[in-house]
């Protein structure tokens, strides 16, 4: 039986340095203080879930308010690499369903596809499938960030969106973290 939560900041942290510095390349991972500056604005949180005591994945989410209405970016999520395959990744998810019943939207990045071959193919479209077979649809929407190409998903929670909707809360999202500079320099979205 599983169950979830969200982390305070002293367990982020030790998420952060225990297992996000391995399950992530350097280059895709946010400074820890750049996670804690949006964590003491609100505008970011991390859910463990757990086997009783026992911390077996983590998802961490930039979150932003809009007119009282909140939308999420799913940032990492990952379940404990010597746990993985076990059914724990979409049992988090759909706890995390459940946890964000009330955000009005919920958007994670998959890398894209197109455009590759062998295994990278492989990866990417079993960790899209994956995103789909667990709540999440796929919004139309692809975006380039820092480079990276990525199908845009929302968890399903009833409410449909339009491709311009998904656009303009993703790069709200986006916004509340990156300066202007970078932001106009390194987000494209399509």
């Amino acid at each position: 039986m599983y169950n979830c939560r969200i982390l305070t900041w002293e367990e982020t942290a030790l998420v952060y340095d225990s297992y996000m510095k391995h399950d992530f390349p350097s280059d895709e991972l946010k400074p820890l203080s750049m996670i804690k500056k949006s964590l003491d604005k609100d505008e970011y949180f991390c859910y463990g879930i757990f086997s009783g005591d026992k911390l077996c994945g983590y998802a961490c989410f930039v979150s932003v308010i809009v007119d009282e209405k909140q939308y999420c970016l799913l940032d990492y999520f990952a379940t404990l690499s010597d746990l993985r395959g076990q059914g724990i990744g979409s049992e988090f998810l759909h706890l995390l369903r459940d946890e964000l019943k009330n955000a009005e939207m919920v958007i994670c990045e998959s890398e894209d596809p197109t455009g590759t071959s062998g295994d990278e193919l492989d990866i990417r479209q079993r960790r899209i499938a994956f995103y789909l077979r667990n709540h999440f649809i796929d919004t139309g929407v692809t975006a380039e960030i820092f480079g990276v190409r990525y199908v845009l998903l929302e968890l399903d929670t009833g409410r449909k969106h339009s491709e311009n909707d998904t656009r303009e809360h993703y790069a709200g999202l986006y916004r509340s973290f990156l300066p202007e500079k970078l932001y106009s320099r390194f987000v494209k979205i399509n």
